[in-house]
């Protein structure tokens, strides 16, 4: 699983301060809990998802801990089947480094300061070394996405500092973390595509790809490239389908995101040979990749396809040049 070996830190933790089950009916705290063992478990396939050794001990209710109610079956009740789901998965989960140096008291999130989020505290403290890890909340939580924590140490009399963290509530969420962090975390021209195919899951990058055909260094390109890689794994099939793909509409439509996406021209397309320059093997099949993001009017594109059923409707980001012939 990545970021569970060679001795990498968690890219991702339960935050279990957020297990609050007060004022929830049996139903409801049944299809919460089902909802936040959807989430683990899809995250789980892809990720280590690790969480504190403590967790059990967390207080849900008044006078009730994790344990007394997941593992017991002590009131609030839940749902049989839930239950033992969520132990099942998280019983799987490893445990975080409890003798990490410089793990915080208590935190402060949304003004509220929280004694015993020890998870948050982990993911601070990862964040400052500037490795990010996103916490996994049950829905009860109310922070979703990029959050500002504080941390305070009562030995150090003090604040610690704060750092922005990740907070996630489903699995979709996943892309949200990643992408920002080719920045947080100055993500190397090695590192990209393996980042890449975390953060943009709508997405297949050929093998041929390098920053290297750019006119511009990696640094240069490398944000611009995300922006573009962004607006077409969100938003191309649906405004493909938005505009039944007629290409400038599709362009029109892409243009709100402040980039320039298009086909090839009419008298581009009307050239055999120089079609052939926007064709890509991939896995023993041949891609046509005339739709382009251009950074620079007369340079730097990004080449890729329409989405394809070979690729499971996804789309391949085939090219990556300063300039093809036209």
């Amino acid at each position: 699983m990545p970021g569970a070996g060679g001795g990498e830190p968690y890219r991702f933790v339960v935050d279990e301060s957020s297990f609050d089950f007060r004022g929830l009916t049996e139903e409801r705290l049944t299809d919460l809990l089902n909802d936040f063992s959807d989430a683990l478990e899809t995250l789980g396939e892809q990720h280590a998802v690790a969480v504190s050794p403590y967790w059990i001990e967390m207080e849900c209710v008044d006078g009730r801990e994790l344990y007394d109610v997941l593992y017991e079956g002590e009131t609030p009740k839940v749902g049989r089947d839930a239950r033992l789901r969520m132990v099942r998965l998280m019983d799987r989960c490893p445990a975080w480094d409890t003798d990490l140096p410089g793990l915080p008291d208590r935190v402060e999130l949304g003004g509220a300061v929280q004694e015993l989020a020890w998870s948050i505290g982990y993911a601070w403290r990862r964040t400052r070394q500037r490795h990010h890890v996103g916490c996994l909340v049950f829905a009860s939580r109310d922070h979703r996405g990029w959050q500002w924590v504080t941390a305070t140490d009562e030995a150090a009399d003090g604040r610690l500092g704060s750092a922005e963290v990740f907070f996630l509530g489903e699995a979709s969420g996943i892309p949200e973390f990643w992408r920002p962090l080719f920045t947080r975390e100055d993500v190397s021209e090695p590192e990209f595509f393996d980042r890449a195919r975390e953060a943009f899951p709508e997405l297949v990058f050929a093998d041929s790809l390098s920053f290297r055909k750019f006119d511009g260094t990696y640094s240069e390109m490398r944000d611009w490239v995300v922006r573009v890689l962004s607006v077409v794994n969100d938003h191309f099939v649906d405004a493909l389908t938005a505009r039944a793909g007629q290409p400038h509409a599709v362009q029109a439509e892409l243009g709100r995101f402040g980039l320039d996406l298009s086909p090839e021209s009419p008298n581009t397309r009307s050239k055999p040979g120089i079609m052939k320059q926007r064709e890509i093997e991939h896995d023993g099949e041949t891609y046509r990749c005339e739709w382009h993001g251009k950074k620079e009017r007369h340079r730097n594109r990004v080449h890729f396809s329409l989405p394809d059923q070979r690729l499971e409707g996804r789309v391949l980001i085939g090219i990556f040049v300063d300039h093809l012939d036209t």
